[in-house]
């Protein structure tokens, strides 16, 4: 069975690893990015970003990172060689109504669904920091026929711990939009109640640890703002075909929080960002409201620096920030200096206000030294004027 994965990104790539371990040697990748392709080559994998190359394929993975229309899934639908008796599963998250489109494309092609070709629904689902691969969490199949839900029951049943079969393929699609909407909403509920704490200087981590001891509640934790590329996504999906003020509310409400980090800092200020991935413990810069926030407080007059211990400081420094290094004289010097603040992802509306102590770290140890040099000083005079009497004591014994 010849299988490829289409999109190596970070969803990609993780089903990409996984199945070349489940099928040895059967496994293909292909990205349009031929930077990414030259790299994953030179670590051992087999990759191209030729679908050319890529011929009589058994199984097709669809991960691409799927744009605003999907215009990238369709894309690559256009690139591929499709054999007969294919089985093609679109494992990417879908505006909804996609799937409709693709049997359309699909059927103008010759193609007949559940007879030589087989079309199912299967979104991806994992959570980087805790699942290991994208194959770790139950997966929902959807399919338009029959025959079709057979062939992906048949390939992902041994993949993966359950798999939900649904009735209707839309409702596949909008099953993973409605999870990371869901999300959002969550994250933006948080947001308020941590903003609210702060104003009425209350503390949000003992609420959510009095909150979170009911079993059927979370009380979510705080960051830069909701970030990475599938959440903002996937609830610009929902609202393109649910009107919904509630949604609305959570996406101004969400603007809203990542303005007021903003304001708290003022400006003419330098300040200290600690934490820049996507999301905590994430090392990915990609769609991160870190990167975001440092533009606005820059552009608001601040200096910023920044501090992940994910990130090398070549790697911070190649993406064009600031780095905050305690070796550096010029930062050392900086350390003290008045409108100091630091700014840490979960707690970004507590400040830390650095109060200023010797402008120079230098003048310390400068000091420490005279005053070490008078002490020595003081010690010699002293024990000078000792031997001095000693000697005057033993004189006067003698000439009595």
């Amino acid at each position: 069975m010849k299988i490829c994965v289409v999109g190596l990104g970070n969803i990609g790539f993780n089903l990409f690893t996984f199945l070349c371990e489940k099928f040895p040697g059967d496994v293909s990748g292909v990205d349009v990015d031929r930077k990414r392709v030259e790299e994953l080559s030179h670590q051992g994998y087999k990759v191209t970003d030729n679908y050319q190359d890529l011929v009589g394929i058994d199984v097709w993975l669809m991960a691409p990172s799927t744009g605003n229309q999907a215009e990238n899934l369709f894309a690559a639908l256009e690139a591929m060689i499709i054999r007969p008796g294919a089985l093609i599963s679109i494992e990417s998250t879908l505006p909804p109504g996609t799937m409709s489109r693709v049997r359309d494309f699909l059927e103008k092609k010759g193609f007949q669904l559940g007879s030589n070709i087989f079309l199912i629904h299967v979104p991806h689902r994992v959570m980087f920091g805790v699942d290991k691969t994208v194959c770790d969490t139950p997966r929902v199949l959807g399919a338009f026929t029959s025959p079709c839900l057979e062939k992906g029951h048949q390939f992902y049943s041994p993949l993966v711990p359950e798999l939900i079969e649904v009735s209707d393929i839309r409702v596949a699609e909008l099953s993973k939009v409605v999870e990371n909407v869901k999300r959002y909403v969550d994250v933006a509920f948080a947001q308020e109640i941590y903003s609210f704490c702060v104003d009425q200087a209350l503390d949000f981590d003992d609420l959510r640890r009095a909150v979170n001891s009911k079993s059927n509640v979370e009380l979510l934790g705080t960051d830069w703002g909701i970030g990475g590329e599938c959440l903002p996504k996937d609830l610009g999906f929902l609202l393109n075909v649910c009107s919904s003020s509630l949604l609305e509310g959570a996406e101004k409400a969400d603007q809203n929080y990542r303005d007021k980090i903003v304001s708290q800092a003022g400006s003419g200020k330098e300040i200290l960002v600690r934490g820049l991935g996507y999301k905590a413990g994430v090392k990915d810069l990609k769609y991160s409201r870190a990167i975001d926030l440092i533009k606005a407080l820059e552009a608001a007059g601040n200096t910023v620096r920044v501090e992940d211990p994910l990130f090398s400081p070549d790697e911070l420094l190649n993406a064009g920030l600031n780095v905050y290094q305690n070796n550096d004289p010029e930062t050392r010097k900086r350390q003290s200096v008045p409108n100091k603040i630091i700014l840490e992802r979960q707690k970004a509306l507590n400040p830390i206000e650095v109060a200023p102590i010797q402008s120079d770290p230098d003048d310390i140890e400068k000091t420490a030294s005279r005053r070490l040099k008078k002490s020595n000083f003081q010690d010699k005079v002293i024990d000078l004027i000792q031997k001095n009497l000693t000697k005057a004591i033993i004189s006067g014994k003698r000439s009595n």
